[in-house]
Protein backbone atom coordinates (compact mmCIF):
# COMPACT_ATOMS: atom_id res chain seq x y z
CA UNK A 1 0.00 0.00 0.00
CA UNK A 2 1.32 3.41 -0.98
CA UNK A 3 -0.01 6.74 0.28
CA UNK A 4 0.75 10.43 0.78
CA UNK A 5 0.28 11.75 4.31
CA UNK A 6 -0.58 15.46 4.69
CA UNK A 7 -1.83 17.53 7.61
CA UNK A 8 -2.46 21.09 8.75
CA UNK A 9 -2.77 22.80 5.38
CA UNK A 10 -4.68 25.75 6.90
CA UNK A 11 -5.80 27.01 3.49
CA UNK A 12 -6.91 30.66 3.47
CA UNK A 13 -5.16 31.64 6.69
CA UNK A 14 -5.79 35.43 6.73
CA UNK A 15 -2.19 36.61 7.51
CA UNK A 16 -3.63 39.91 8.76
CA UNK A 17 -0.28 41.27 10.03
CA UNK A 18 1.33 41.18 6.57
CA UNK A 19 1.19 43.67 3.73
CA UNK A 20 -1.41 43.12 1.02
CA UNK A 21 1.20 41.85 -1.45
CA UNK A 22 2.79 39.41 0.99
CA UNK A 23 -0.63 38.27 2.22
CA UNK A 24 -1.62 37.38 -1.34
CA UNK A 25 1.62 35.46 -1.85
CA UNK A 26 1.17 33.47 1.36
CA UNK A 27 -2.47 32.58 0.64
CA UNK A 28 -1.55 31.46 -2.86
CA UNK A 29 1.38 29.46 -1.44
CA UNK A 30 -1.03 27.18 0.42
CA UNK A 31 -2.85 26.35 -2.80
CA UNK A 32 0.42 25.85 -4.69
CA UNK A 33 1.67 23.47 -2.00
CA UNK A 34 -1.51 21.39 -2.27
CA UNK A 35 -1.28 21.43 -6.08
CA UNK A 36 2.27 20.07 -5.78
CA UNK A 37 1.02 17.40 -3.39
CA UNK A 38 -1.61 16.32 -5.92
CA UNK A 39 1.03 16.18 -8.66
CA UNK A 40 3.22 14.07 -6.39
CA UNK A 41 0.38 11.68 -5.57
CA UNK A 42 -0.34 11.21 -9.27
CA UNK A 43 3.29 10.80 -10.36
CA UNK A 44 4.01 8.34 -7.54
CA UNK A 45 0.80 6.42 -8.26
CA UNK A 46 -0.28 6.35 -4.63
CA UNK A 47 -3.38 4.44 -3.61
CA UNK A 48 -4.73 7.11 -1.28
CA UNK A 49 -4.12 10.66 -0.09
CA UNK A 50 -4.55 11.04 3.67
CA UNK A 51 -5.36 14.45 5.19
CA UNK A 52 -5.06 14.48 8.99
CA UNK A 53 -7.13 17.56 9.77
CA UNK A 54 -7.01 21.36 9.50
CA UNK A 55 -7.37 21.39 5.74
CA UNK A 56 -8.55 24.99 5.99
CA UNK A 57 -8.57 27.67 8.66
CA UNK A 58 -11.95 27.89 10.34
CA UNK A 59 -14.51 29.98 8.49
CA UNK A 60 -11.88 31.66 6.28
CA UNK A 61 -12.50 29.46 3.22
CA UNK A 62 -12.98 31.57 0.07
CA UNK A 63 -14.99 30.64 -3.03
CA UNK A 64 -11.69 30.53 -4.92
CA UNK A 65 -10.17 27.97 -2.55
CA UNK A 66 -13.38 25.95 -2.31
CA UNK A 67 -13.42 25.60 -6.09
CA UNK A 68 -9.71 24.82 -6.13
CA UNK A 69 -10.19 22.04 -3.56
CA UNK A 70 -12.96 20.45 -5.58
CA UNK A 71 -10.91 20.50 -8.76
CA UNK A 72 -7.83 19.08 -7.01
CA UNK A 73 -9.75 16.23 -5.42
CA UNK A 74 -11.51 15.50 -8.71
CA UNK A 75 -8.13 15.11 -10.44
CA UNK A 76 -7.15 12.46 -7.91
CA UNK A 77 -10.49 10.70 -8.10
CA UNK A 78 -10.41 10.52 -11.90
CA UNK A 79 -6.94 8.93 -11.69
CA UNK A 80 -8.15 6.27 -9.25
CA UNK A 81 -6.52 7.83 -6.17
CA UNK A 82 -8.78 7.77 -3.13
CA UNK A 83 -8.80 10.59 -0.59
CA UNK A 84 -9.54 10.12 3.12
CA UNK A 85 -9.92 13.38 5.02
CA UNK A 86 -10.38 13.50 8.81
CA UNK A 87 -11.37 16.89 10.22
CA UNK A 88 -9.47 18.70 12.98
CA UNK A 89 -10.07 21.54 15.41
CA UNK A 90 -9.74 24.29 12.75
CA UNK A 91 -12.07 22.61 10.25
CA UNK A 92 -14.51 20.63 12.43
CA UNK A 93 -17.11 18.51 10.72
CA UNK A 94 -20.18 19.79 12.56
CA UNK A 95 -23.33 20.97 10.80
CA UNK A 96 -22.10 24.53 10.31
CA UNK A 97 -18.62 23.69 9.09
CA UNK A 98 -17.27 24.05 5.56
CA UNK A 99 -16.15 20.41 5.44
CA UNK A 100 -19.76 19.24 5.71
CA UNK A 101 -21.31 21.99 3.54
CA UNK A 102 -18.91 21.69 0.61
CA UNK A 103 -19.54 19.57 -2.43
CA UNK A 104 -16.89 16.86 -2.74
CA UNK A 105 -16.17 14.70 -5.78
CA UNK A 106 -16.60 10.94 -5.79
CA UNK A 107 -13.64 9.14 -4.26
CA UNK A 108 -13.30 11.48 -1.26
CA UNK A 109 -14.24 9.94 2.10
CA UNK A 110 -14.98 12.47 4.83
CA UNK A 111 -14.47 11.57 8.49
CA UNK A 112 -16.49 14.36 10.11
CA UNK A 113 -17.29 13.08 13.59
CA UNK A 114 -15.58 11.29 16.49
CA UNK A 115 -16.98 7.85 15.72
CA UNK A 116 -14.21 5.78 14.01
CA UNK A 117 -14.85 4.53 10.49
CA UNK A 118 -12.98 1.92 8.49
CA UNK A 119 -12.35 2.85 4.85
CA UNK A 120 -11.23 0.07 2.47
CA UNK A 121 -8.55 1.11 -0.03
CA UNK A 122 -8.57 -0.51 -3.45
CA UNK A 123 -6.18 -0.62 -6.38
CA UNK A 124 -7.81 -1.68 -9.66
CA UNK A 125 -10.61 -3.36 -7.72
CA UNK A 126 -8.32 -5.25 -5.33
CA UNK A 127 -8.26 -4.54 -1.58
CA UNK A 128 -4.75 -3.26 -0.70
CA UNK A 129 -5.33 -1.78 2.74
CA UNK A 130 -7.67 -0.09 5.20
CA UNK A 131 -7.69 3.36 6.77
CA UNK A 132 -9.39 3.77 10.13
CA UNK A 133 -9.99 7.32 11.25
CA UNK A 134 -12.16 9.78 13.10
CA UNK A 135 -12.78 13.50 12.79
CA UNK A 136 -13.43 16.39 15.12
CA UNK A 137 -17.11 17.24 15.25
CA UNK A 138 -16.44 20.51 17.07
CA UNK A 139 -13.60 23.00 17.49
CA UNK A 140 -12.85 21.72 21.00
CA UNK A 141 -12.71 17.93 20.92
CA UNK A 142 -11.40 16.91 24.36
CA UNK A 143 -11.99 13.15 24.22
CA UNK A 144 -9.30 10.55 23.56
CA UNK A 145 -10.52 9.45 20.14
CA UNK A 146 -7.60 7.07 19.55
CA UNK A 147 -8.78 4.88 22.42
CA UNK A 148 -12.04 4.18 20.54
CA UNK A 149 -10.37 2.85 17.38
CA UNK A 150 -11.20 -0.82 16.73
CA UNK A 151 -8.52 -3.47 16.71
CA UNK A 152 -7.30 -3.88 13.09
CA UNK A 153 -8.06 -7.09 11.21
CA UNK A 154 -4.54 -7.39 9.84
CA UNK A 155 -4.64 -9.30 6.53
CA UNK A 156 -3.80 -6.06 4.65
CA UNK A 157 -1.92 -2.92 5.82
CA UNK A 158 -3.95 -1.06 8.43
CA UNK A 159 -3.48 2.70 8.73
CA UNK A 160 -4.85 4.96 11.48
CA UNK A 161 -5.72 8.58 10.68
CA UNK A 162 -6.31 11.18 13.40
CA UNK A 163 -5.84 14.85 14.29
CA UNK A 164 -4.53 14.58 17.86
CA UNK A 165 -2.20 15.94 20.49
CA UNK A 166 -0.02 13.03 21.59
CA UNK A 167 0.76 13.78 25.22
CA UNK A 168 4.37 13.91 26.35
CA UNK A 169 5.85 14.63 22.91
CA UNK A 170 8.05 17.58 21.77
CA UNK A 171 6.18 20.85 21.40
CA UNK A 172 3.20 19.72 23.47
CA UNK A 173 3.24 22.84 25.65
CA UNK A 174 2.71 25.09 22.62
CA UNK A 175 -0.47 23.41 21.37
CA UNK A 176 -3.95 22.79 22.74
CA UNK A 177 -4.74 19.27 23.95
CA UNK A 178 -7.39 18.47 21.40
CA UNK A 179 -8.32 14.78 21.08
CA UNK A 180 -5.40 13.92 23.41
CA UNK A 181 -3.84 10.50 23.01
CA UNK A 182 -0.98 8.54 24.55
CA UNK A 183 2.05 7.28 22.66
CA UNK A 184 2.15 3.92 24.45
CA UNK A 185 -1.47 3.32 23.47
CA UNK A 186 -0.81 4.14 19.81
CA UNK A 187 2.20 1.83 19.72
CA UNK A 188 0.20 -1.05 21.18
CA UNK A 189 -2.86 -0.53 18.96
CA UNK A 190 -1.86 -3.00 16.23
CA UNK A 191 -1.95 -0.48 13.37
CA UNK A 192 0.86 -0.49 10.81
CA UNK A 193 1.12 3.31 10.65
CA UNK A 194 -0.39 6.26 12.49
CA UNK A 195 -0.98 9.27 10.22
CA UNK A 196 -1.33 12.18 12.63
CA UNK A 197 -2.06 15.89 12.39
CA UNK A 198 -2.18 18.93 14.70
CA UNK A 199 1.54 19.67 15.28
CA UNK A 200 3.21 21.89 12.63
CA UNK A 201 6.65 20.42 13.37
CA UNK A 202 7.51 17.26 11.44
CA UNK A 203 8.12 14.47 13.96
CA UNK A 204 8.64 10.73 14.06
CA UNK A 205 7.17 9.66 17.39
CA UNK A 206 7.93 5.96 16.95
CA UNK A 207 9.63 3.71 14.44
CA UNK A 208 7.75 0.49 15.28
CA UNK A 209 5.04 0.99 14.34
CA UNK A 210 5.74 4.23 12.46
CA UNK A 211 3.90 7.12 14.11
CA UNK A 212 4.34 10.43 12.30
CA UNK A 213 3.37 14.07 12.21
CA UNK A 214 4.23 15.35 8.72
CA UNK A 215 4.20 18.96 9.94
CA UNK A 216 2.18 21.56 8.12
CA UNK A 217 2.25 21.74 4.34
CA UNK A 218 3.18 25.44 4.21
CA UNK A 219 4.71 27.43 7.07
CA UNK A 220 2.59 30.39 8.15
CA UNK A 221 4.88 32.41 10.44
CA UNK A 222 8.51 32.52 11.65
CA UNK A 223 7.79 29.88 14.29
CA UNK A 224 7.11 27.43 11.45
CA UNK A 225 10.49 27.61 9.76
CA UNK A 226 12.29 24.77 8.04
CA UNK A 227 11.27 22.71 5.00
CA UNK A 228 7.57 21.88 4.79
CA UNK A 229 5.74 19.23 2.80
CA UNK A 230 4.30 15.73 3.09
CA UNK A 231 5.28 12.13 3.81
CA UNK A 232 5.33 9.57 1.02
CA UNK A 233 4.76 6.18 2.64
CA UNK A 234 5.11 2.63 1.33
CA UNK A 235 3.79 -0.14 3.60
CA UNK A 236 4.99 -3.58 2.50
CA UNK A 237 5.58 -6.92 4.20
CA UNK A 238 7.10 -6.17 7.62
CA UNK A 239 8.66 -2.97 6.29
CA UNK A 240 7.49 0.62 6.01
CA UNK A 241 9.41 3.30 4.12
CA UNK A 242 8.68 6.93 4.95
CA UNK A 243 10.15 9.73 2.81
CA UNK A 244 9.67 13.43 3.38
CA UNK A 245 9.03 15.50 0.23
CA UNK A 246 9.37 19.28 0.39
CA UNK A 247 6.37 20.98 -1.23
CA UNK A 248 6.03 24.48 0.25
CA UNK A 249 6.82 27.34 -2.16
CA UNK A 250 7.60 29.82 0.65
CA UNK A 251 10.14 29.26 3.42
CA UNK A 252 10.60 31.16 6.68
CA UNK A 253 13.98 31.87 8.24
CA UNK A 254 14.86 33.38 11.62
CA UNK A 255 18.32 34.89 12.09
CA UNK A 256 19.53 36.09 15.50
CA UNK A 257 22.42 38.56 15.41
CA UNK A 258 23.91 39.88 18.62
CA UNK A 259 27.42 40.96 17.57
CA UNK A 260 26.76 44.37 16.05
CA UNK A 261 29.71 46.37 17.45
CA UNK A 262 31.42 46.92 14.10
CA UNK A 263 28.31 47.89 12.12
CA UNK A 264 28.34 51.71 11.95
CA UNK A 265 26.09 52.19 8.92
CA UNK A 266 23.20 50.68 7.04
CA UNK A 267 25.67 49.20 4.55
CA UNK A 268 27.75 47.64 7.34
CA UNK A 269 24.73 46.02 8.93
CA UNK A 270 23.37 44.81 5.60
CA UNK A 271 26.72 43.16 4.84
CA UNK A 272 26.72 41.40 8.22
CA UNK A 273 23.23 40.05 7.62
CA UNK A 274 24.12 39.03 4.07
CA UNK A 275 27.10 37.01 5.36
CA UNK A 276 24.93 35.24 7.95
CA UNK A 277 22.26 34.54 5.34
CA UNK A 278 24.84 33.00 3.01
CA UNK A 279 26.12 30.76 5.82
CA UNK A 280 22.58 29.62 6.64
CA UNK A 281 21.82 28.76 3.03
CA UNK A 282 25.00 26.68 2.72
CA UNK A 283 23.62 24.21 5.27
CA UNK A 284 19.96 24.54 4.18
CA UNK A 285 19.62 25.83 0.61
CA UNK A 286 15.94 24.97 0.21
CA UNK A 287 14.45 24.21 -3.20
CA UNK A 288 15.78 26.25 -6.15
CA UNK A 289 12.44 27.98 -6.70
CA UNK A 290 11.70 28.72 -3.02
CA UNK A 291 10.73 32.23 -1.93
CA UNK A 292 11.90 33.33 1.50
CA UNK A 293 10.60 35.49 4.35
CA UNK A 294 13.15 36.56 6.96
CA UNK A 295 12.66 37.58 10.57
CA UNK A 296 15.82 39.31 11.77
CA UNK A 297 16.24 39.49 15.55
CA UNK A 298 18.91 42.07 16.46
CA UNK A 299 20.28 42.22 20.00
CA UNK A 300 23.12 43.58 22.09
CA UNK A 301 25.14 46.79 22.03
CA UNK A 302 25.05 48.56 18.69
CA UNK A 303 26.30 51.92 17.37
CA UNK A 304 23.05 51.93 15.37
CA UNK A 305 20.79 51.48 18.39
CA UNK A 306 19.01 54.82 17.86
CA UNK A 307 18.38 54.15 14.16
CA UNK A 308 17.20 50.61 14.86
CA UNK A 309 14.64 51.95 17.33
CA UNK A 310 13.04 54.07 14.59
CA UNK A 311 10.28 52.27 12.60
CA UNK A 312 11.14 54.24 9.44
CA UNK A 313 14.80 53.24 9.70
CA UNK A 314 13.77 49.63 10.28
CA UNK A 315 11.65 49.80 7.13
CA UNK A 316 14.63 51.13 5.16
CA UNK A 317 16.81 48.28 6.44
CA UNK A 318 14.17 45.66 5.63
CA UNK A 319 13.79 47.01 2.09
CA UNK A 320 17.56 47.03 1.59
CA UNK A 321 17.85 43.42 2.79
CA UNK A 322 14.92 42.27 0.65
CA UNK A 323 16.67 43.65 -2.44
CA UNK A 324 20.15 42.37 -1.53
CA UNK A 325 19.00 38.86 -0.63
CA UNK A 326 16.09 38.59 -3.08
CA UNK A 327 13.57 37.96 -0.29
CA UNK A 328 9.79 38.14 -0.37
CA UNK A 329 9.68 40.01 2.94
CA UNK A 330 11.90 41.00 5.87
CA UNK A 331 10.72 41.65 9.42
CA UNK A 332 13.10 43.47 11.80
CA UNK A 333 12.97 42.94 15.57
CA UNK A 334 15.39 45.31 17.33
CA UNK A 335 13.85 45.71 20.79
CA UNK A 336 16.81 43.92 22.37
CA UNK A 337 19.48 46.29 21.02
CA UNK A 338 21.16 48.73 23.41
CA UNK A 339 23.38 51.81 23.07
CA UNK A 340 27.12 51.20 22.62
CA UNK A 341 29.43 51.21 25.62
CA UNK A 342 31.19 54.53 26.33
CA UNK A 343 33.63 54.21 29.26
CA UNK A 344 34.27 57.97 29.39
CA UNK A 345 30.61 58.54 30.28
CA UNK A 346 30.97 56.49 33.47
CA UNK A 347 34.42 57.34 34.92
CA UNK A 348 33.07 60.06 37.24
CA UNK A 349 30.56 57.78 38.90
CA UNK A 350 31.02 57.39 42.66
CA UNK A 351 30.46 53.66 42.72
CA UNK A 352 32.29 50.40 41.99
CA UNK A 353 32.05 50.94 38.25
CA UNK A 354 33.51 54.44 38.36
CA UNK A 355 36.35 53.37 40.67
CA UNK A 356 37.18 50.35 38.49
CA UNK A 357 37.31 52.51 35.35
CA UNK A 358 39.57 55.08 37.04
CA UNK A 359 41.97 52.35 38.17
CA UNK A 360 42.06 50.92 34.67
CA UNK A 361 42.75 54.36 33.22
CA UNK A 362 45.73 54.84 35.57
CA UNK A 363 47.17 51.45 34.80
CA UNK A 364 46.85 51.84 31.04
CA UNK A 365 48.42 55.32 30.83
CA UNK A 366 51.99 55.31 29.52
CA UNK A 367 53.41 57.40 32.41
CA UNK A 368 51.14 55.83 35.00
CA UNK A 369 51.95 53.23 37.65
CA UNK A 370 53.59 49.98 36.56
CA UNK A 371 50.79 47.47 35.94
CA UNK A 372 53.05 44.55 36.81
CA UNK A 373 53.96 45.97 40.22
CA UNK A 374 50.41 47.19 40.93
CA UNK A 375 49.06 43.75 40.12
CA UNK A 376 51.64 42.15 42.42
CA UNK A 377 53.45 40.04 39.88
CA UNK A 378 56.54 38.29 41.21
CA UNK A 379 60.05 39.10 39.96
CA UNK A 380 60.20 35.66 38.36
CA UNK A 381 56.98 36.27 36.44
CA UNK A 382 58.25 39.69 35.38
CA UNK A 383 61.61 38.29 34.27
CA UNK A 384 59.95 35.72 32.05
CA UNK A 385 59.15 38.44 29.47
CA UNK A 386 61.37 41.26 30.68
CA UNK A 387 60.22 44.48 32.39
CA UNK A 388 60.25 46.51 29.20
CA UNK A 389 57.92 44.08 27.41
CA UNK A 390 55.66 43.09 30.26
CA UNK A 391 54.11 46.47 31.13
CA UNK A 392 53.13 47.41 27.55
CA UNK A 393 51.61 43.95 27.17
CA UNK A 394 49.65 44.34 30.40
CA UNK A 395 48.46 47.83 29.44
CA UNK A 396 47.18 46.53 26.10
CA UNK A 397 45.51 43.58 27.83
CA UNK A 398 43.82 45.77 30.42
CA UNK A 399 42.58 48.19 27.77
CA UNK A 400 41.02 45.33 25.85
CA UNK A 401 39.16 44.24 28.97
CA UNK A 402 37.63 47.66 29.68
CA UNK A 403 34.48 47.16 27.53
CA UNK A 404 33.83 43.75 29.10
CA UNK A 405 34.18 45.19 32.59
CA UNK A 406 31.92 48.09 31.72
CA UNK A 407 29.26 45.84 30.22
CA UNK A 408 29.34 43.39 33.13
CA UNK A 409 28.94 46.11 35.77
CA UNK A 410 26.32 48.04 33.79
CA UNK A 411 24.23 44.93 33.21
CA UNK A 412 24.50 44.04 36.89
CA UNK A 413 23.29 47.54 37.81
CA UNK A 414 20.41 47.39 35.32
CA UNK A 415 19.12 44.09 36.69
CA UNK A 416 19.61 44.78 40.41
Amino acid sequence: MRFLHLADLHLDTPFTTRSDAVRRELKEAGRIALERAVELALSERVDVLLIAGDLFDGEQLSFHTERFLHQSMARLSSAGVQVVYATGNHDPGGAGGHARRMEWPEGVTLLLDPKPRVVPIHREGELVGRVTGAGHGSAREERDLASTFPRPQGEVPEIALLHTQVLGTPGEAHHDRYAPSHLAQLKASGYDYWALGHIPLRQELAETPPIHYPGNLQGRHPGESGPKGGLLVQVAQNRTQVDFVELAPIRWEVLVMDELDHAHSLADLARLVENRWTQARESDPGTPEAKWILRLNLAGRSPLHRELSDPEEQLQLSQELAIRLDLLDVEIRAEATRPPLAPADHRDRMDVLGEALRILEELTTEDGPSPSRTLGLSEGEMAALGRAKLDPYLRELLQSEEPELLQALLVEGETS
